[in-house]
This record gives C-alpha cells, sequence and structure tokens, in this order.
C-alpha cells in the first residue's frame, strides 16, 4: 500500500502473534526493550497500578500476566484496579445497536464533567462490580457536593470581600474559638482517611468520605458560626474564623482535585495567592498533621450532632417545626462521661433544637413508663418449655426493675422449674410517652421534648417564620447580604403582636432600619395558622 506520506510503501508483516500477546508486551515493546532504554525500563518496572475492565481479564490482563511471569517471575504491575460493567437503570447491557444509553457528553452538558465522574468513582463499579446507571445518581452528586462546596466558596469570598481579607493562617494551638478547632481536626481525619483509602487504591472508599466531610463544613461550622462572619469591627474571632475557613477550603480542594479537577480548579484559581502553584493540580497532596488534632473536641462534638439529629428527628416525625420555639428538652443518658459532655454543650444543643432550657438526668422515668417482653430469639435456647412462663414474669416487671437492668445490672427470676439470671439484652424494653411529652431513644441516649405551646412560645416561632420570609425576599430581590432595607408588613392582631413583642429581633436579623404597617397587596405568606404579607426595598 502507498505510505499516506507518499514517502514510500507500507507492507504487511507475515507474522502477526495474537494481538492480546501484543497488547501484554506493552511495558517492554512502549520502550523498545532490551535494545533501548534498558537502564530507565529496568527501574521503572513493574508498574505502580493497572486499570483492567473486569470483561477482558481474559484478555489483556491475562497475557500481561503471563509474559511478566515468563520474563521476570513477577507480575508487571503492584497494584490492579478492576472496574465492573456499566449496565442500563434496569440492568441490560448498554450496547450500540440498541442505544439504550445516554451519550455521556449529554450528561456534562447538563450537570459537568465532575459530577459524571464522581457518580462513577462514588459506585462499585470500581470494585470490579456492576453498575446500574441512572442520571439520578449524576444529579444526586450536584446536590449533595458540587453545589454544597460552590456555597461554603460562595459564603466565604462573599464575606471576605465586604471586609477585605488578606489571606494569613492562625495556628492551631492559638485557635481560641471550639468550631475553629473542632472543623481544623475533621479536617485532619478526612486528610488522614482519605489519604489511606487513596494509598489502598480503595477509590469508592475515598470518595465516600467527601459529602459527609463537606455537609460538616456548611451544615454545622459555617452555620454555626455564621454570626462571626457578621460582626462589624475586624476583632480577633473574626480573623481566626476567615483563617480557619480559607484553610480548610483550599486543604479540601487539595484534597479531592483527583476526583472533581474542574470545579476545584475554579475555585483553587480565585482563592490563591501570588506565592502558590498556578494550579490545584500542582500543589502537593495535603499531609496529614496529628498536632491538628483534637480528640477529645471530635467526640463531644459528635455526641452533640447526635442528640441535635435525634431532636430533629423526633420534631419532624411529631410535626414540631424547627422554628417554633417549646419550653423543655429533656436529654437522659445513662452514661456519666457522656452527660459530662451533653452538659458542657447545653447552650449549642439548646439553639439548634429552639428550646428555652435544657434538663439533663439519668432517668427516663419523667419522660416515659417502662415495659418489657421476653427476648424468645436470646431466651427460648435456654429455657424451653418454660419460656412461657418466664415470658410471662418479665411481663410483669416493674418501671424501676427494667430501669435497672439497662443500667446493666442483672435480675433474677424464680419459675416453677428454678430461677434465671435476665439481662437487658434478653428483653425487649417498650416505651410509653407520658402525656404531653415526646421522646426518642437510640442506645443510652434519650431525647424528648415538652410539647405544649404558650402564646409567647407560638409569636415567636412566627416571629421566625417572618425573618425566614424576609431573607427570602432580600434574596430574590438580589440585595447584598450588608444591604440596609425598609420593610413594610400587613396582617391580622396576632401578627401586629409578634411585631410588637418581637419587632427588634426581627429588625436586627433581617437589617431593617425601619418597619413600618400598611395595607399590601399580594400573595400572602403562611405564618402558622397567620398570614403575613411584606415589602422590602432598600434604604
Amino acid at each position: 500500500w502507498p505510505s499516506p506520506d507518499g514517502k514510500g510503501t507500507m507492507r504487511r508483516i507475515g507474522d502477526v502473534l495474537d494481538c492480546w500477546f501484543e497488547s501484554g508486551s506493552m511495558p517492554y515493546a512502549q520502550q523498545h526493550y532490551p535494545f533501548e532504554n534498558k537502564e530507565y525500563f529496568e527501574s521503572h518496572f513493574p508498574a505502580d497500578f493497572i486499570c483492567e475492565g473486569l470483561d477482558q481479564t481474559r484478555g489483556w490482563f491475562y497475557t500481561l500476566t503471563v509474559i511478566a511471569a515468563g520474563l521476570w517471575e513477577k507480575p508487571a504491575f503492584t497494584h490492579c484496579i478492576t472496574n465492573g460493567i456499566v449496565l442500563t437503570a434496569e440492568g441490560k447491557k448498554m450496547s450500540k445497536s440498541e442505544r439504550n444509553y445516554t451519550d455521556p457528553m449529554e450528561i456534562v452538558k447538563l450537570y459537568g464533567a465532575d459530577s459524571l465522574r464522581f457518580a462513577l468513582m462514588n459506585s462499585a463499579v470500581v470494585r470490579a462490580e456492576d453498575l446500574k446507571f441512572s442520571e439520578d445518581s449524576v444529579k444526586e452528586v450536584l446536590k449533595t457536593l458540587i453545589i454544597p462546596l460552590w456555597n461554603a466558596y460562595s459564603f466565604f469570598v462573599t464575606y471576605a470581600n465586604i471586609d477585605g481579607y488578606e489571606p494569613s493562617e492562625t495556628a492551631f494551638k492559638d485557635l481560641t474559638n471550639p468550631m475553629d478547632r473542632w472543623i481544623i481536626s475533621a479536617m485532619q481525619r478526612f486528610v488522614q482517611e482519605a489519604t489511606a483509602a487513596f494509598e489502598a487504591y480503595d477509590i469508592q472508599k475515598a470518595c465516600s468520605l467527601f459529602v459527609p466531610f463537606i455537609d460538616d463544613l456548611n451544615n454545622w461550622y459555617i452555620r454555626r458560626s455564621r454570626r462571626r462572619f457578621w460582626k462589624g469591627e475586624n476583632d480577633t474571632d473574626k480573623k481566626q474564623a476567615y483563617d480557619t475557613l480559607y484553610k480548610v477550603l483550599l486543604t479540601f480542594l487539595k484534597a479531592v482535585a483527583p476526583i472533581i479537577p474542574f470545579t476545584t480548579e475554579d475555585i483553587y484559581q480565585n482563592l490563591r495567592t501570588g506565592e502558590m502553584p498556578q494550579s490545584v493540580h500542582l500543589c502537593m497532596y495535603p499531609d496529614y498533621c496529628d498536632e491538628e488534632r483534637d480528640l477529645a473536641l471530635e467526640n463531644q462534638m459528635s455526641l452533640t450532632q447526635k442528640a441535635i439529629a435525634m431532636g430533629r428527628a423526633l420534631r419532624a416525625s411529631n410535626n414540631l417545626k424547627i422554628r417554633q420555639p417549646l419550653k423543655t428538652l429533656f436529654l437522659v443518658d445513662r452514661e456519666e462521661e457522656e452527660r459530662t459532655i451533653l452538659n458542657s454543650m447545653q447552650d449549642i444543643i439548646a439553639e439548634e433544637l429552639n428550646v428555652k432550657e435544657v434538663h439533663l438526668s439519668s432517668d427516663e422515668s419523667e419522660l416515659v413508663d417502662y415495659s418489657a417482653k421476653a427476648n424468645f430469639k436470646v431466651l427460648g435456647s435456654r429455657l424451653g418449655k418454660d419460656m412461657k412462663e418466664v415470658a410471662a414474669l418479665i411481663a410483669d416487671l416493674d418501671g424501676k426493675t427494667i430501669a435497672s437492668m439497662l443500667d446493666g445490672k442483672t435480675h433474677t427470676i424464680t419459675y416453677s422449674n428454678g430461677e434465671i439470671s435476665v439481662s437487658k439484652d434478653e428483653i425487649i424494653v417498650q416505651r410509653t410517652e407520658l402525656e404531653g411529652v415526646k421522646v426518642l431513644n437510640d442506645g443510652s441516649l434519650t431525647v424528648g421534648f415538652d410539647t405544649k405551646v404558650t402564646q409567647e412560645l407560638l409569636e415567636e416561632g412566627i416571629a421566625r417564620d417572618i425573618v425566614r420570609s424576609i431573607q427570602n425576599l432580600r434574596k430574590e430581590s438580589g440585595f447584598e447580604v450588608s444591604d440596609r432595607i425598609r420593610l413594610t408588613w400587613d396582617g391580622d392582631e396576632v401578627i401586629k403582636q409578634v411585631f410588637e413583642h418581637f419587632g427588634p429581633t426581627i429588625a436586627k436579623e433581617t437589617l431593617s432600619n425601619s418597619m413600618s404597617f400598611a395595607t399590601l397587596d399580594g400573595e400572602a405568606i403562611d405564618c402558622g395558622d397567620h398570614l403575613v404579607r411584606l415589602f422590602v426595598e432598600k434604604d
């Protein structure tokens, strides 16, 4: 055949081995070993890792291994990542002839390349398992990772620009706010665990850490620290908050850049200063720093978050919206160490769960009545035909006895053929809520609310609804976070009482320089059982 460059003739080689043999010869053939590059090849063999599709193990993988074993008596690689098969959402193999898949570039255009990359990397397909692919999994990445990361970055940039913040660093030992120390410590834990997963070539495990950390950053650290960035004066606490958030964002970007390279590069370009590498992909991967861990604080925050999560779940299951203040939160924990932690975190818990007071104790009796049933699965093998009689005696146990068993004590039950010591693992405890109280239990911790809502609490809840509605109007109107406004409102007698009693709070929270009543048209906003109309304008 004439050569395309017109310089000669191309001739087919007569003897060609199987194409998989050629592919398996790749480590040597691409270096023309041993005729050239002998020293370079031998210093770089075997490869750090290969990636092999499960459906190709009989081809390239097989010959690669056989040839390396024949030549060197060892594999051609030290690690192997094997990917499974990507199937349709219905579990069918994707086929060009059937066109039963969406063009990947269409998905990229809709959700971004990073969302598609992360959806695949964070799935079992990187562990040699099949994946039923759905666009919903890519859309979920936008909601849980990409947009929350942009939100954290946007929050920082918005306030940093307002205050003219210049990047700097506060040493961990000098941080005075526990929220700063906690997020730095949590960040180091994230780096440690992600590094270990990546070094073990466990891509899905590494990816599984991303969303929980960015959720902690947004929904715990930033939300709890938001007021620190609002302060008018540029005090030490405010600077430490900026330094902390800046450091955490940059570290997170460097840690996740291999998986979501485009988003991280975009954000990095706006955060980098003159001395930093030109690209996030030219930065060194973050090194774990044990000196920036506070394990006791991490444990405190973990238990605090658990109590708050249980409280929110209890509110949701009983239609007690979080903006409605309640009088009392009951925290019951049988573990003394945990009670000490919860006691030190009372203010945070009260604020997060919107209660006026927190009542902490080790005794659930003021919240619930106990009753018990026999655990037939556990006791049946021990008691045999006597099971029925003992089950009836367990059902007659009083609350005090059950409470002592929950504290770890055993109780001896005497029956017609003898006696048996029963522990908490051999009974099933049932809790009946007392009137006006709602409770939820998880292990040693029980949370409960006094659900009675007084008129004052009702009005405060409506005030919080009004604040939220005004903030939404500010956002919809395109106002800057620092803009002062004039507020006009319209509502019934209860709404008037709310503005009378909580007007200063509403004004402070919404940056309202003035608030006035007037008859307004337009859509009314639901605030519990009452309607309010609002109008905002820049002052």
